[in-house]
């Protein structure tokens, strides 16, 4: 009798790793590639140049390319993705905050020092609910990371993934949980400004 309770406990715990594995499976592959990118490409800004580089290339966010004079490899990929990432980005209510000359200020907003981990997602046809573990990233890190950037150029092997520098993170850094909000507008998921983020972690 004990044999055959121990062989029912078993099946039915293979049967419950069988569908937590389809759950988490089903998570990773319900992620839209359009969002999944958006949070590769953050975290490339962010790990990639340090807030006073990102000030510089705002001050110059109208332009199409860099002036000669902060130009190079990695700012022209830095530049090219922070304008991608703020195409992406769907104000709430634009009409309630107006701003007068340069939006600096505004789109400083946007770009953080943290890289963001995906973890799962809830999606309709027209709306995903992301859940992100956020991580503050210290200034030692970002320069670990431009220097490996600046020593490697040219050789995108050799430059550490967007898995591997969030590893690095994560081992050090507690997250916070936020919710992402977005919305799908033609033919693009576009990410609401705001996020809900827990109190207590």
């Amino acid at each position: 009798m004990g044999v055959m309770i121990a062989s029912v406990v078993t099946l039915i715990s293979a049967h419950l790793g069988q569908a937590n594995d389809r759950i988490a499976s089903s998570e990773i592959i319900s992620m839209p590639s359009q969002i999944a990118e958006f949070y590769e490409d953050y975290n490339f800004v962010a790990s990639f140049s340090t807030p006073a580089e990102r000030e510089k290339i705002i001050d110059n966010f109208e332009r199409e390319f860099l002036p000669e004079d902060i130009k190079s490899a990695r700012f022209n990929q830095v530049f090219r993705m922070m304008k991608k990432l703020y195409s992406r980005m769907l104000r709430f209510d634009p009409k309630m905050v107006i701003y007068h000359g340069p939006r600096k200020a505004y789109i400083k907003y946007f770009f953080n020092s943290e890289l963001l981990e995906a973890r799962k997602v809830e999606r309709s046809d027209k709306k995903a609910v992301v859940e992100v573990l956020n991580y503050s990233v210290e200034p030692e890190f970002v320069n670990r990371f431009i220097n490996q950037f600046n020593k490697n150029a040219g050789e995108e092997d050799k430059i550490p993934s967007n898995e591997e520098r969030v590893k690095t993170v994560k081992s050090k850094i507690i997250p916070r949980v936020e919710f992402h909000i977005w919305y799908f507008q033609d033919g693009t998921w576009m990410k609401a400004e705001h996020k809900n983020i827990y109190i207590k972690q």
